[in-house]
């Protein structure tokens, strides 16, 4: 007992000592002004992925709110004052046991409450909870407040979640189409006459724009007139097939343009919404080849805070028709083709005070342009979340002698009002995850892109999510289709973290599949300042000691078994002395992480030259389990991950031979 007094109190100097605290409380311990860094260096090698970020001690129960259907700023269609809504708050099981007899509350503090049944949900989950509807009228803010009632609950940081909402007068948007095709796609052939014939029956509404690409193969004539600008806005959309179509930025359909739904739907969704920017453009010829844009900007209503809205004013050319099929689908004629954005792809910065503005540019027409069919089409874009605020095109009409297939409309008017968002995100203590489910970058997350070229870092994408929490999307940085800029970097920073303890983990997923002869670079600081300065490095790693998968030279999407995790105590992460993620030049073998496991934990080593290595697996009577390796690996630091999903929880021991060095450590499977 007296050695376990002394450990105690040497544990607690040490702490006091090096976060510089005083005083005889607990919390005194806490850190407040915690802000992670992701920074990606390019060296055009192959795609990196992270995902389920997390921060503190995850507890067996513990359901948390993440998010409200809601954003704080809503837009009312033009005439509406008065709209009933249901609104519907997400909830995570940030816990490791499956939640059951959980309720939530949502009140707006004042005249109304509703509670619903959360339901069971598994660890790592999510389950959506709709409300009864609620009535907003126009201009009056209500508070909202979500919170959870569950008796097993183990950590009430993150219960609650509160969130000022109000509806704002608004105008009607147009949707922004963005096709992507290719004359070398055979399907882009049989699936692009539906997609124009839905613009057609609905060009009053649309602002199309065709991007053409490089693939399946090379050859697109369209494509080869601007190749820095079409590449530019397909990696933008994070696009990786063809035919796709990106619907205002947000809503993605890919293929399947015969099915009228799969337009209608998202083209309903998006024109039932309010925005709180009109847009218009006037094109004028000059003297010469020379065209006049005038676009108009009317900010109607207060903008959400720290926003990033730029215009972007693009060249379109409405027909373009061959003799022949430039490519080998057999297509010969093509709608809405883009030929150039200005005064480039990083767009124009706006006025964000409610009033009017004109924005005036001239560009010169092309000699391959043909005139008549040439138009300026213009749109306003979030640029952290690729949202289309509003599109506008100075073409009013459409081609009649156009031959497409009929498309029946059968759309019903959509209602007067619209919600959406995930972008509120309770501020949680005790343990926080972001699983990355929602929009990027997550709230209070911040995108720095240092070379104004968004390709890094993007939005959330369709994968194999990572295996600390389920789920079906994470970042991307799409490395391998990135030339240019070899040797920039672009970093995304955390919201900020409080009530930090020592003890607490920080988390995250990564995979990564090294492309031969390629360095790409991750590294990942601690800030203990608010995001001033970033003084402690706990992750610094590039090509093959980055990758989680087998090498690879075609664009990498991970599967399952391809994903690595990373986890440190944030008291070793902050400790005096770590100014990076050293890797000693000696032999040594990590704890695994995480651990206690289940079912699948991580072990790294550390090999200061090549060697064979064997590392297995041995239950508490020493019968050996597993083989995880037996091979030569280079030196370095190096990750294994092992799955025990066929074992029984119990105490299990991994051991490392490599040369003349032998070491082993215990791991615990907990079920």
């Amino acid at each position: 007992m007296r050695t376990f007094s002394l450990t105690i109190s040497l544990l607690l100097a040490a702490l006091f000592l090096s976060f510089g605290f005083q005083g005889d409380k607990s919390d005194k311990l806490l850190v407040n002004n915690v802000v992670i860094q992701f920074e990606g260096t390019n060296a055009n090698g192959n795609n990196l992925w992270l995902d389920n970020f997390s921060f503190g001690t995850r507890y067996p129960n513990d359901l948390t709110v993440r998010t409200m259907s809601l954003k704080d700023k809503n837009y009312f269609m033009p005439g509406v004052s008065s709209a009933s809504i249901t609104p519907v708050v997400t909830v995570l099981n940030a816990g490791r046991n499956l939640s059951s007899d959980a309720t939530i509350t949502l009140t707006d503090q004042a005249s109304y409450t509703s509670t619903k049944n959360v339901g069971s949900v598994s660890g790592g989950a999510t389950i959506n909870v709709s409300f009864d509807p609620l009535t907003f009228n126009v201009n009056t803010t209500k508070n909202l407040k979500a919170y959870i009632n569950w008796a097993a609950d183990q950590n009430h940081n993150n219960d609650t979640l509160t969130q000022a909402t109000v509806f704002l007068a608004g105008v009607q948007k147009k949707i922004l189409f963005e096709a992507h095709t290719a004359t070398t796609c055979g399907p882009c052939a049989s699936q692009n006459p539906y997609l124009d014939a839905f613009i057609q029956n609905h060009f009053d509404s649309i602002v199309p724009i065709k991007y053409h690409v490089w693939w399946p193969a090379l050859g697109d004539p369209m494509y080869n007139a601007d190749i820095p600008q079409q590449r530019v806005r397909t990696l933008y959309n994070s696009v990786s097939a063809v035919p796709t179509l990106q619907i205002d930025g947000v809503m993605q359909q890919i293929s399947n343009y015969s099915t009228e739904s799969n337009l209608l739907n998202p083209f309903n969704t998006r024109r039932a919404m309010g925005s709180p920017i009109a847009l218009s453009v006037t094109d004028t010829r000059l003297t010469g080849d020379t065209i006049k844009a005038t676009v108009t900007i009317n900010v109607v209503s207060a903008l959400p805070s720290n926003i990033d809205y730029r215009l972007r004013i693009c060249a379109v050319e409405r027909t373009i028709i061959y003799q022949t099929a430039p490519g080998s689908n057999g297509e010969t004629t093509f709608h809405d083709v883009f030929r150039w954005m200005y005064p480039n792809s990083d767009g124009i910065s706006i006025n964000y005070t409610p009033g009017t503005y004109t924005v005036e540019y001239k560009y010169k027409r092309d000699a391959a342009w043909q005139d008549t069919a040439l138009y300026t089409a213009v749109f306003i874009q979030d640029e952290y979340t690729h949202e289309i605020i509003n599109a506008a095109k100075s073409r009013v009409t459409y081609f009649d002698d156009v031959k497409l297939p009929p498309v029946t409309d059968n759309s019903v008017p959509s209602a007067s009002f619209v919600y959406e968002g995930n972008n509120v995100q309770s501020a949680e203590n005790g343990f926080a995850v972001e699983n990355m489910e929602g929009t990027f970058p997550p709230v209070g997350w911040k995108l720095i892109n240092n070379d104004f070229n968004f390709t890094f870092w993007q939005y959330i994408y369709a994968a194999i999510g990572g295996p600390s929490f389920p789920g079906s999307r994470a970042i991307r940085i799409s490395y391998y289709t990135y030339a240019e800029n070899i040797g920039s970097t672009d970093v995304i920073k955390s919201k900020v973290y409080n009530n930090v303890s020592p003890s607490d983990t920080i988390s995250f997923d990564w995979a990564y599949a090294n492309r031969p002869g390629y360095s790409d670079r991750l590294t990942v600081k601690i800030s203990t300042d608010g995001g001033t300065s970033f003084p402690f490095t706990i992750f610094d790693r590039s090509g093959a000691t980055l990758a989680t998968a087998g090498s690879s030279t075609s664009s990498f999407v991970p599967t399952s078994g391809q994903w690595g995790t990373f986890s440190i105590c944030f008291m070793n992460a902050t400790s005096a002395g770590n100014q990076g993620e050293l890797i000693a030049n000696e032999y040594s073998l990590r704890q695994n992480y995480p651990n206690p496991f289940n079912p699948v934990t991580n072990i790294e080593f550390n090999l200061p030259k090549s060697e064979y290595v064997t590392l297995k697996v041995f239950d508490v009577s020493g019968r050996e389990i597993a083989k995880l390796l037996g091979e030569k690996m280079g030196s370095g630091l190096h990750t294994v991950s092992f799955n025990a999903a066929g074992l029984s929880s119990g105490v299990y021991f991994y051991k490392i031979e490599a040369g003349n060095f032998v070491s082993v450590k215990k791991m615990i499977l907990l079920k």
